[in-house]
């Protein structure tokens, strides 16, 4: 790289070439411009300390508990490993007006942290401190180990600056206050060339004021992300004597070597698009006081025509754990060993490994099905306890063929890999596991492929390879008979808009409980309302509402639902994102 880096010291410039290491870079910056002997010096009261050796520095900073109350109750440390948004250093230089995910309440934790001209650090600098923290916080990378790229850092803001136009994903509105917590993936950023798909995994720890039950989780991704999935460790001490990749740094998925599964955790969701994950009511995601989450985010830049920053966002509600709430868990099955498409047209049949397992009933709530770009039909069907398997779709890639009361959050009529339907069951679904016998039961998937390469086909996490991949969630236990009006804790209530994105034409598709009063509208990333869809009462069932966005510009938009029973009173509000691209 051929870049040169200049700092201003008293009107002295130091240069410092792009031959440094990440923590080098870091150290030369807050050493030369941040450190004097009035603040952030080894004499002062200041926790931020940066005079003295690179080691020095890095031993006040890395994983040090930050001191002023503010930041003890939020449980951040001056520099937390792969949690920028909770490193008290990066807050104290950055502020609201860098990212709003790193305000800095100036009454506890004091005023933005200036370089000693008494101007804030620029926004490559900022940026790149964040990159730092969030790829581990190391203080020397090995060659392979994924690290903070200062060239892309660099590129990408001198094209902010030409352009005016960030790429950014605009954030989602957050929780209500005591309703829950909005967290974060990146922004991960992505080259024009080269390496323009990448599959990264992070851990994140989360604190709750008590034991959890989660009953939605929000998530909003880039339209060019591939997915996500979150994962989580059975407790602390799992995640401590775990042989994942990233209990220390960012990891990159690989071909062979480090994959998304590695570790003791369990999956629980996973999102290839915008997605509510509302839960049934009466039922719960358990996560402890202290939780670790463990995120795989694949991402590619289809564009390529601008350096792509990544983010996921996923806005988690949740609520003290009830005495009588049924623990949601989730179960991922995938073809790897079995998976071999030559050239032209195949389907290949696959039995989950459960289905040979210890028998069982599992009371599902939904699945998903997953392919890659040759994959032309996704489909599951059930083995009943005799091992016979129905000639009746369990689950329809296309998804139109319902069963058992449940609905597809879209209906294409066709397999789209990269949409791929979810079906739901929102009073649960029994369905019978393991072995009976000799005979096995459980879910079977069979998935068609056209190899138009002139290569066999193998499993792989890229998507120039292929996948014949499903997961489901489910309860151990029956749910008992809910009377929820408009809860927004039961998944009944559903809300979508399809397709997404969109080019002119789309609709509304939703269900209601009971009567209610409607009401829902479109606006834009600045809070301006574009055009409203429907504002008035309806009775109970699941609603398609067509409507015409040929006048409204190509760009981000957010879609909001409100409803209120007419009995009782009880409101549901839900905020998606959409994309219009004409």
């Amino acid at each position: 790289m051929k870049n040169i880096y200049a700092f201003l010291v008293c009107c002295l410039a130091v240069t410092v070439t792009n031959a440094q290491t990440p923590f080098q870079r870091v150290y030369t910056m807050l050493n030369t411009k941040c450190q004097n002997s009035t603040c952030h010096s080894a004499t002062s009261s200041d926790a931020l300390k940066f005079d003295g050796t690179s080691a020095q520095v890095f031993a006040a900073l890395y994983n040090v508990p930050a001191s002023n109350a503010s930041s003890v109750a939020k449980h951040e440390k001056l520099v937390k490993q792969q949690h920028p948004y909770y490193s008290f250093l990066l807050r104290k230089i950055a502020g609201a007006g860098f990212d709003t995910d790193l305000a800095i309440d100036t009454t506890t934790e004091g005023a933005l942290m200036l370089d000693t001209s008494g101007q804030q650090l620029s926004k490559k600098e900022i940026e790149f401190v964040r990159q730092w923290i969030m790829f581990g916080a190391k203080q020397t990378y090995s060659g392979s180990e994924p690290q903070p790229n200062w060239q892309l850092v660099n590129d990408f803001y001198d094209s902010l600056t030409v352009t005016g136009v960030d790429h950014f994903l605009p954030k989602p509105p957050k929780p209500a206050v005591g309703t829950g917590i909005q967290l974060r993936m990146g922004p991960i950023f992505l080259p024009i060339t080269g390496e323009i798909e990448q599959e990264y995994l992070e851990q994140q720890e989360v604190y709750f004021p008590y034991q959890a039950e989660v009953n939605e989780i929000d998530g909003f991704m880039n339209q060019q992300s591939h997915h996500f999935l979150l994962f989580k460790f059975q407790d602390t001490t799992a995640a401590t004597n775990s042989n994942a990749a990233d209990k220390t740094n960012m990891a990159k998925v690989t071909l062979i070597g480090t994959t998304s599964f590695d570790g003791d955790k369990d999956l629980t969701a996973s999102w290839q698009n915008d997605a509510n994950l509302v839960l049934p009511q009466g039922t719960g995601l358990f996560w402890d006081q202290k939780t670790v989450l463990d995120m795989n985010y694949h991402i590619k830049n289809f564009n390529a025509s601008f350096i792509l920053p990544c983010d996921f966002y996923f806005n988690v509600y949740c609520k003290q754990r009830g005495l009588t709430t049924l623990e949601m868990k989730s179960q991922l099955s995938q073809n790897i060993a079995q998976l071999i498409i030559p050239t032209g047209s195949h389907t290949i049949t696959y039995d989950d490994p459960v289905n040979s397992g210890t028998k069982e009933m599992r009371y599902l709530w939904m699945t998903a099905g997953h392919t890659h770009q040759w994959g032309t039909t996704f489909d599951l069907y059930l083995r009943d306890s005799t091992g016979t398997m129905s000639s009746t779709k369990f689950y329809d890639g296309a998804g139109i063929e319902t069963n058992n009361s449940s609905y597809y959050d879209n209906g294409l009529g066709y397999w789209d890999w990269h949409h791929p339907p979810i079906e739901y069951w929102p009073n649960l679904r029994p369905t019978k596991f393991g072995k009976y016998g000799n005979k096995k039961a459980g879910i079977v998937s069979t998935a068609s492929y056209n190899n138009t390469t002139s290569s066999t086909l193998f499993f792989s996490t890229q998507t120039n390879g292929e996948m014949q991949l499903w997961y489901y969630m489910y309860t151990s236990q029956p749910l008992s008979p809910v009377s929820a009006i408009n809860d927004n804790t039961k998944k009944g209530i559903y809300f979508e808009v399809m397709p997404n994105p969109m080019n002119n034409n789309g609709k509304l598709v939703y269900s209601l409980d009971n009567t209610a009063q409607v009401e829902s509208s479109i606006f834009d990333v600045t809070g301006k309302v574009v055009a409203t869809l429907v504002n008035e009462v309806q009775p109970a069932g699941y609603k398609t509402l067509e409507f015409d966005a040929s006048r409204i510009a190509s760009g981000i938009y957010f879609y909001r639902l409100t409803a209120t029973a007419t009995t009782g009173g009880k409101s549901f509000s839900k905020i998606n994102k959409m994309a219009l691209m004409k």
